[in-house]
């Protein structure tokens, strides 16, 4: 019964539901609003543009991303200029001829964020990349690529290891050279001495200057060049120093360093274990032999020099006060012309002598020594400034024996004031200490004659006066000459040309230094630019509300 009347109630309702669907569905659709509608397509609008200038955006920093890395756009505001590489060598760069491959032994993003002076270095080596498309930058995780590296170990007569800088002819894997990171800044001595036994320091804080670009290009400089100048240092006598190891260590790495850096191809080799083979050097260095030399020897310097009468090889001999007597050696010398004297100059006049730090017995000590004038404009016309101090510190005088001959000539290349007075060697106090007048320090004598072809043939021997003239301090202080001169005048002598003697950069200084044009690129990135911003945004509030 219940089930009957609900179906009665059911069909009773059943017309009236009809009703009112049929009255839903004749109601006409309510219509948007203008306001509604201009919201929409404002909002639309709005959106799409957003849409736009994110894609912009996105494809904007693309590409100035790529342009970064491909160009030199970037603005350097630090007053040393440290993200950016010298004249010289950007247009050395810019005339690269050959293709050349720079690889780190790094992975590029732990170079990247280890520390602000790895990222001054891989700044420098973008740099290298944007002014020319002959060289190719890449990083390489030793870990994960073992045959990268063993490929550059065998034709590396050293150890490579994680953070080397390989820079290799891509046409001749065998002309390669290996910079590392730790060697492309110069440090305070005394600050990593606490740092490496103490651990006062970090090491950041004993750097002083940043040397990268000379080595860089240098090494860039010997990938790329068709007839390096080989280089072989007498460092050893019968496997022993044949200098004053205690006081010269210093200087001669130091000088080697200078010769590398310069584009040269250093040797160490033993004066009576290793033939001096002119076919392999060009230029022999004797760094201040503390013993004489055997007349064997000394013949075979002179055959070097003289190399079956065709000449063409150099000699530098180092002189030093720590020498003893040395007569085989010293009758050589006098047969080319020179002599080095028993005494040493000293400066009488104490306003006029040079206060420096010197590498002596593993300390630092600070000395007043003369100073060097240039003689010979011809072996400084590469200097960059001719102004500054050349210390000379303990130098024996030099005397030329010959100021012209038929078959040679002898020059001073530099000489002390008027003011130094001359003591002994072996004396610690001289008797008189009245000036003897201006020594000569550095001189440079030249054996030349003929070819059967008419062509003028010639070998030198350079002598210095001190081991001390390529004192570490000394040669890595940028207030001095020492280490640009000493390069310009061996150049200049083996007729390597200028090469680029390029200055280091101070990290001493933390300031930053504007110049005139940057500080216009600044303002319109400061000012400009926002006011740009605002004027579009006025501009379309303005629209907006016009309409």
């Amino acid at each position: 019964m219940a089930d009957i009347e609900k179906e009665t109630i059911q069909e009773a309702a059943a017309p009236e539901a009809k009703e009112n669907a049929s009255n839903q569905e004749k109601k006409p659709r309510k219509k948007m609003s203008a306001a509604a509608i201009k919201k929409f397509k404002y909002g639309g609008l709005a959106t799409a543009i957003t849409a736009v200038v994110v894609a912009i955006v996105v494809v904007l920093n693309v590409l100035v991303s790529t342009l970064v890395k491909k160009y030199p756009i970037k603005l350097d505001l630090t007053e040393s200029a440290m993200y950016e590489i010298s004249e010289d060598t950007i247009d050395y760069v810019k005339s690269l001829e050959q293709d050349v491959k720079f690889t780190v032994l790094m992975d590029e993003s732990s170079f990247m964020t280890n520390g602000t002076y790895l990222k001054m270095v891989q700044e420098i080596l973008e740099k290298y990349t944007q002014y020319s498309d002959k060289i190719e930058l890449t990083y390489v995780d030793p870990t994960k690529n073992p045959d990268v590296v063993n490929a550059f170990q065998a034709n590396y007569s050293g150890t490579l290891v994680q953070g080397d800088v390989v820079i290799s002819n891509a046409a001749d894997a065998t002309k390669m050279r290996v910079v590392n990171v730790d060697n492309m800044f110069t440090y305070d001595q005394e600050k990593y001495y606490y740092y490496s036994y103490y651990g006062y320091y970090t090491l950041e804080d004993c750097i002083t200057a940043f040397t990268g670009e000379q080595d860089l290009t240098a090494a860039l400089m010997y990938v790329t060049d068709a007839d390096p100048v080989n280089v072989g240092v007498i460092a050893l006598a019968n496997g022993q120093p044949i200098f004053n190891a205690n006081n010269h260590a210093y200087s001669l790495a130091m000088f080697e360093q200078t010769l590398k850096k310069n584009g040269y191809d250093i040797t160490e080799i033993d004066l009576y274990g290793d033939a001096l083979d002119p076919e392999v050097y060009d230029m022999l260095v004797l760094p201040a032999p503390v013993n004489d030399l055997t007349e064997d020897s000394i013949e075979k310097l002179s055959n070097f020099l003289f190399n079956d009468g065709n000449y063409g090889h150099n000699l530098i001999y180092f002189a030093d006060i720590s020498q003893s007597n040395t007569p085989n050696l010293d009758a050589f010398l006098a047969s080319w012309g020179l002599q080095v004297e028993k005494t040493v100059a000293v400066e009488s006049d104490e306003k006029a002598a040079q206060v420096v730090g010197l590498a002596m017995n593993g300390q630092k000590v600070q000395a007043g020594v003369p100073l060097a004038a240039i003689v010979d404009q011809e072996y400084s016309a590469n200097l960059a400034n001719k102004s500054l101090p050349i210390p000379a510190p303990f130098c024996r005088p030099i005397t030329l024996l010959w100021e012209s001959k038929t078959s040679g000539i002898t020059s001073a290349l530099l000489q002390t004031s008027p003011t130094v007075y001359l003591r002994e060697l072996g004396v610690e106090e001289a008797k008189d200490t009245d000036p003897d007048g201006a020594q000569t320090i550095m001189a440079v004598s030249q054996r030349r004659e003929r070819n059967a072809d008419g062509e003028m043939i010639k070998s030198n021997i350079m002598a210095i006066g001190s081991m001390m003239m390529s004192d570490i301090y000394i040669m890595q202080d940028t207030a001095y000459n020492n280490a640009e001169y000493l390069m310009s005048a061996i150049n200049t002598m083996t007729g390597k040309g200028g090469g680029l003697i390029i200055a280091q950069k101070d990290l001493t200084k933390s300031t930053i230094a504007i110049e005139q044009a940057q500080l216009h690129a600044v303002n319109i990135a400061l000012y400009a630019i926002p006011f740009i911003v605002v004027v579009i945004g006025v501009v379309v509030f303005i629209r907006r509300k016009n309409r």
